[in-house]
């Protein structure tokens, strides 16, 4: 492991080290290979296998960010759906993040603690939910391209096409999600710690213009996502109170990142009785007011234990709406923490007496970490494994409730299916999603008029669930109630106007109806799409029928 003084050489680094990159990327492969034949679970679903990613377009209308939507097109063009040409590329990006973190280390002449750094996060559990759920694969993509950006913001500051380069991979950053704006304060915090805001404060100035446009832009983004949280997956409003939200998330954090038991999709077990949560509160002064003490004392540490605490600002805010605690949300901030860890460690086995153990130490941490990611893999392996998995964590989530009353219907479970809708609608009672898969639960048992009820209180809560008005339909027509099935469909077809589906259902409705030119033009149009509808094609043939007598 060579340190060099003097000039920072990348090319030299990486050549030197080649043994130890090498060492990193097996620890990555070691933990991971067991998730690459994991199925796609939960916001897979939506973001993946039910959205047009493959078409060109769709990347432009899409608010999802940019840059995750062009990496599943290209994963898309190379392999269709497979879930583990998708879940690869979250690895391979980890495994760039792994080495980036001992390359800049490398660059800041602390090579050492780069390493021990590197290995821990390369092995560290909390992170599994970042790598091997896809979707989150996005807090992976865009630690990665600002850790680039970091790298070459302090490679030889006489080389400006290394600066261009840093510019350009904070823009990718930016481009792979919207919390990669708060990264410009990265640059200006290194400044403060180790280089001179004086003579360097028009470096970093690009930075911030950046994220101010990016902020301008993403406008619709936060909307949208606003929408989205406060409507059918609505947060506990707690999370907007910053005098309960902070110490609570930063505590569970830590408390995560140096025993990584209690991991989970859905952090709700988060209600502490008073002196508990007076405890939190003081661990949560103590770690600010030993950050303020490291800017005296060591620059490393307070740089990297800021640094945690800024990659956290854009979800632990009263004007953004996300879960209090979410692994997925540490990603990044992790690398802070570990990094201190590991000069800690550094910095131990300096003593001779405990150099030895240090070192075992060290070993024995990373192969039982090594061995907690293995086994969380394995939860993430399907979301039968993940939600059961989750009840057991998590036994207050409403969310995880409804995705059990899924699982036990699937599994033909119906009695359990509906008790678990029941009980995710007792914990939030305007739960949309649960009281629209309660109906589902009642007409798949026969109860319609009770399906029927569950559908319109979804409706109530969330008017935009037009699956709900499709079922309401789909009764309605079943029962011969024509009138009543047309007037649900079309206000499903007023929320989604571009849903094939709902319009081929209307044409069936408006054959009944008598009304059968308009549904001959509507069934024609769906063949037009998809030749081989054989609703279509035996609603136009009624027609015929009825016109020929």
């Amino acid at each position: 492991m060579t340190s060099t003084a003097g000039e920072f050489s990348l090319k030299k680094f990486f050549v030197t080290n080649r043994w130890y990159l090498l060492l990193l990327l097996g620890l990555v492969f070691l933990c991971y290979v067991n998730a690459l034949g994991n199925n796609f679970v939960s916001d897979d679903r939506g973001l993946i296998l039910n959205m047009p990613i493959w078409d060109t377009s769709s990347i432009l209308s899409n608010p999802y960010p940019f840059m995750r939507q062009f990496l599943y097109l290209a994963v898309y063009k190379i392999g269709g759906l497979n879930p583990t040409l998708y879940r690869l590329s979250n690895i391979i990006f980890h495994a760039g993040v792994v080495l980036l973190i001992y390359a800049v280390l490398g660059a800041m002449q602390k090579p050492k603690i780069g390493f021990l750094a590197a290995a821990f996060f390369a092995v560290h559990p909390i992170l599994v939910e970042s790598v091997t759920w896809i979707t989150a694969g996005v807090h992976v993509q865009y630690s990665f391209f600002f850790l680039l950006a970091l790298l070459f913001y302090i490679l030889p500051r006489k080389n400006t096409l290394s600066y261009v380069a840093s510019i350009g991979f904070y823009i990718l950053a930016l481009l792979s999600s919207e919390k990669a704006v708060v990264l410009a304060l990265a640059f200006l915090l290194f400044e403060f710690s180790f280089g001179s805001l004086m003579r360097n404060w028009k470096r970093i100035v690009p930075y911030f213009i950046l994220s101010g446009i990016w902020v301008l832009l993403y406008l619709r983004l936060f909307t949208l996502r606003s929408e989205f949280f406060t409507g059918q997956h609505a947060i506990d409003p707690t999370s907007v109170n910053p005098f309960l939200q902070v110490p609570i998330a930063i505590t569970s954090y830590l408390q995560l990142i140096f025993w990584p038991n209690e991991l989970t999709i859905y952090h709700t077990e988060l209600s502490f009785e008073v002196f508990e949560f007076i405890v939190r509160v003081i661990i949560l002064m103590t770690f600010l007011g030993f950050i303020l003490y490291s800017f005296k004392r060591n620059r490393l540490v307070f740089f990297w234990l800021s640094f945690f605490i800024l990659t956290l600002l854009p979800t632990i805010n009263p004007f953004v709406n996300a879960w209090i605690v979410a692994e997925r949300y540490v990603y990044l901030g992790t690398v802070g923490i570990l990094v201190v860890t590991s000069a800690a460690l550094v910095r131990l086995s300096q003593y001779q007496k405990l150099k030895i153990a240090t070192y075992i130490v060290f070993s024995l941490i990373i192969l039982s970490l090594t061995i907690r990611t293995i086994a969380r893999n394995i939860d993430w392996q399907d979301e039968d494994h993940l939600w059961v998995v989750t009840a057991r964590t998590s036994p207050s989530s409403a969310q995880n409730h409804n995705n059990l009353g899924d699982y036990y219907g699937r599994h033909g479970d119906l009695e359990n299916s509906i008790r678990e809708f029941k009980r995710a609608i007792e914990l939030k009672p305007n739960y949309a999603d649960a009281y629209h898969n309660l109906g589902n639960a009642y007409r798949d048992s026969g109860n319609l008029d009770e399906a029927i009820k569950n559908w319109e209180k979804a409706l109530s809560f969330n008017p935009s669930l037009w699956q709900s008005y499709q079922n309401i339909a789909a009764v309605h027509y079943e029962r011969g109630n024509y009138e009543e099935a047309k007037e649900s469909i079309e206000k499903g077809i007023a929320v989604d106007p571009k849903n094939a589906n709902l319009h081929l259902i209307l044409g069936l409705i408006l054959v009944k109806t008598g009304e059968k030119e308009q549904a001959r033009q509507i069934l024609q149009q769906i063949l037009a799409i998809d030749p081989n509808n054989q609703l279509a094609k035996e609603g136009l043939r009624e027609i015929e029928v009825s016109l020929s007598q």
